[in-house]
Order: C-alpha cells, then sequence, then structure tokens
C-alpha cells in the first residue's frame, strides 16, 4: 500500500496554507526524483540520513521499495487508498471505525 502524506493540525494549515502547500511541492518534487533514478543514485543521495547505512544496503533497500511500487506518483491521498489503510488499521484494532475523508484529507497539488 504505497503512500506518502504527511499530517498536521488544522489549525496549522489553516494559519500557514503557503507552508503546507511549499511542502506539498517539497514532496511530490522528492517522489519524481525517486520515480525518474535509479536506486543506487537515490541511495547515494540519502546515505547522510543513514549514517549507519552504506551506499550498497541502502540501493538493496531503495530497490526493494521501487520493486513492491511503494511510491507513488504524488502526494494526493485518494479515498479508496484511505480506507485500504483504514481497512488494514481496523484489522489490527488500530482503529475502531473509518473515518471519513473529507475530514481526515486536505489534497494540495
Amino acid at each position: 500500500m504505497p503512500y506518502t502524506t504527511f499530517y498536521a493540525r488544522k489549525s496549522f494549515i489553516e494559519e500557514n496554507e503557503d507552508i503546507i502547500k511549499s511542502f506539498t511541492k517539497a514532496i511530490n518534487k522528492g517522489l519524481k526524483f525517486v520515480k525518474e533514478n535509479d536506486s543506487e543514485k537515490i541511495a547515494k543521495v540519502i546515505v547522510n540520513q543513514f549514517p549507519d547505512t552504506s551506499v550498497e544496503d541502502l540501493t538493496t533497500i531503495v530497490e526493494r521499495y521501487k520493486v513492491a511500487d511503494s511510491w507513488l506518483d504524488n502526494s494526493f491521498v485518494a479515498e479508496d487508498l484511505l480506507q485500504n489503510l483504514e481497512d488494514i488499521m481496523i484489522d489490527n484494532d488500530l482503529l475502531d471505525k473509518y473515518v471519513s475523508y473529507k475530514d481526515l484529507v486536505i489534497n494540495y497539488e
């Protein structure tokens, strides 16, 4: 179940829409980079964030994520994808009931 998202308080979103839109744009830029580049190039870019992991190991990890299609093309959260996530959470007793899509999701592209 691929997804890339972030969360913020409703008050922060309402007071900082420009920041939210800029952050969303940056996430989408990163997702585009992942889709357009091979695993080794991605590993070399992110290796400093994982100081205890070699480029070779990161390349393997990124490749596994790519093969599993773990990244979407952008950060848009479709209603059916949210329901899939909620299904998993309910099945694993992490969520009691479904939450309204419109109450949870604001998509900025």
